[in-house]
């Protein structure tokens, strides 16, 4: 009978730790996270941690060998690669001060495009309904978050819009079923085609610094349920007979508008505010000057008139001191 070496059968080659399935998928720490986030792979837990490490006690995060394999045949890790070679290229065109190529490389960058993802994780609509309540909680909670390095003016008015075109269904549908105010937010809870759905909507304040919260973790499942909430809505609207996309204004729509319109009226009073031709109907005896006083409110006040400074040799002091005087006295 041959004798088998340890740690080649079982659970030793069912687990794959987080160190070796970047070595063998050629990843950086980062990618390999957004690369698990959007393909749904997490980590799993071994029932004995010494025998799926080989004999070692260390602690370390362990990942099915089989999803490892799934990931290595996935096609966006060619756009992570053809991405960082992006990055070089642009930060050898700003070293060279080539604003033309720069500004070609910004306009021909090519965004990854995650919707075999979503049919892949999603075989069906009523699967996507299911897995409602996160995308909702986290598409909602960014739509609030102040613009970092990290998270993109881009992403939250995308989540704006995204989160504002699913609670008109929830309108038109007429399909929330309760509801509740606490601390945290208002929590909301709908039936669509018979799934429940619960979402948390936080209170309008500002919104300061978030600290211990990896933001690059959560802006990559937002990256993945913008483009499965887009799938969601195009289906939902287009059960009830809606137009997909709706026309939703915007701020900056409304404060254009208000612009317009505010330019176009003062333009209106400048043509019809035209001099008049009468007569001033101003009676002879008043002065100019007064009529400006009556006309205009603010030239009420009479102005201030300085003092006359008397010289030595004026007139008036020997009419002041003349009672005072021998001769004046004696007659």
């Amino acid at each position: 009978m041959r004798i088998k070496k340890k740690f080649t059968t079982g659970t030793a080659t069912n687990f794959v730790s987080r160190a070796q399935a970047i070595r063998k998928l050629q990843l950086s720490l980062k990618d390999f996270k957004r690369l698990c986030i959007l393909k749904g792979i997490f980590p799993r837990e071994p029932l004995n941690k010494k025998k799926a490490n080989k004999g070692s006690t260390q602690n370390k995060i362990y990942y099915y060998a089989k999803d490892i394999n799934f990931l290595a045949s996935e096609p966006i890790i060619n756009k992570f690669r053809e991405y960082k070679v992006f990055l070089r290229q642009m930060k050898r065109a700003k070293a060279k001060k080539d604003t033309l190529r720069v500004k070609n490389m910004y306009e021909s960058k090519e965004d990854i495009n995650l919707d075999h993802l979503v049919k892949e994780r999603f075989p069906t609509f009523t699967s996507a309904l299911r897995d409602m309540d996160d995308a909702l909680c986290v598409l909602f909670a960014f739509a609030v978050l102040p613009h970092t390095k990290i998270i993109k003016p881009a992403l939250v008015a995308e989540c704006r819009r995204l989160t504002a075109e699913f609670m008109h269904y929830v309108i038109e549908s007429h399909s929330l079923m309760k509801c509740f105010i606490s601390i945290k937010g208002i929590y909301y809870q709908a039936e669509i085609m018979g799934e429940k759905m619960t979402w948390l909507v936080g209170h309008e304040r500002a919104v300061g610094r978030l600290g211990g919260v990896d933001l690059s973790v959560m802006a990559s499942f937002a990256e993945f349920y913008i483009t499965m909430l887009r799938f969601v809505n195009f289906r939902l609207y287009k059960q009830l007979g809606l137009y997909y996309p709706p026309q939703i204004s915007t701020g900056v729509e409304e404060s254009q508008d208000i612009k317009a319109f505010l330019r176009d009226s003062e333009a209106a009073n400048v043509k019809t505010a035209k001099p008049s031709k009468t007569k001033s109907t101003a009676s002879p005896g008043l002065s100019p000057a007064r009529l400006t006083a009556k006309t205009n409110p603010r030239s009420t006040r009479s102005p201030k008139v300085k003092p006359k400074t008397l010289s030595r040799r004026s007139s008036v002091r020997p009419k002041l001191f003349a009672r005072f005087s021998p001769s004046v006295n004696s007659s």
